[in-house]
């Protein structure tokens, strides 16, 4: 069943959106990058969920054409290159408070679209080890990792043991480099589709935040 997800993707032609292209098509590094690439190069503002009954995808689509008209281009700052919990991933230097309010409207804006996650899909997340906070905000808003636990993350790779992840530091880091020079300005939302299981997200749509 199609599932959609809010995210920031890069817009084509800077250096993150060619850090993105150049790493998932690597083929030396296809063993560590398979999974992530399946979501694409994203940093998640809403995770992946299935439409509720009654609920259609224009309807969606307008709604987040609503949502982005009325709030502005939030400033990212510098992203680094980082290992959580064995994954690599870009994440900011500093996370700002406008950042965080942006991911929380998300997720609440648009929880009427989604469908309740089921009993497998909730054990798939507690299966990571979830604090009672994150249980909390699971079974609110079908994902663990929002509010006070939201991190913004892009993430490069499966996880990684130590040497791995050294190897593949090292092969990233002057990829990563143009990236990394300089500040990252959230400018739009992109509404991502996975038109059936296992199959690779799609970028629908990126649209502007063009509030004032």
């Amino acid at each position: 069943m199609r599932r959609y997800a809010l995210y920031f993707t890069p817009p084509g032609g800077s250096p993150l959106a060619d850090l993105g292209a150049c790493w998932f098509t690597d083929p030396a590094v296809t063993d560590i990058t398979a999974r992530p690439s399946l979501y694409g190069f994203h940093a998640t503002l809403k995770a992946p969920f299935r439409l509720a009954a009654g609920r259609e995808e224009g309807a969606l689509l307008a709604a987040l054409d609503d949502f982005c008209a009325a709030r502005p281009p939030v400033g990212i700052g510098r992203l680094l290159l980082a290992e959580l919990e064995g994954f690599l991933a870009l994440v900011p230097a500093r996370q700002s408070a406008e950042l965080e309010r942006l991911a929380a409207d998300c997720v609440a804006a648009f929880d009427g679209f989604r469908a309740p996650a089921g009993e497998a899909e909730r054990a798939r997340r507690r299966a990571a080890g979830l604090s009672a906070r994150q249980e909390r905000h699971l079974l609110r808003w079908g994902y663990p990792y929002v509010a006070d636990d939201f991190l913004f993350h892009m993430t490069l790779s499966r996880r990684l043991d130590p040497a791995e992840a050294a190897a593949a530091k090292s092969r990233l880091a002057p990829l990563a480099a143009p990236a990394l020079a300089g500040p990252v300005l959230l400018d739009a939302l992109s509404l991502s589709v996975q038109p059936a299981a296992g199959a690779p997200f799609e970028v629908r749509r990126r649209i502007a935040l063009s509030g004032g």
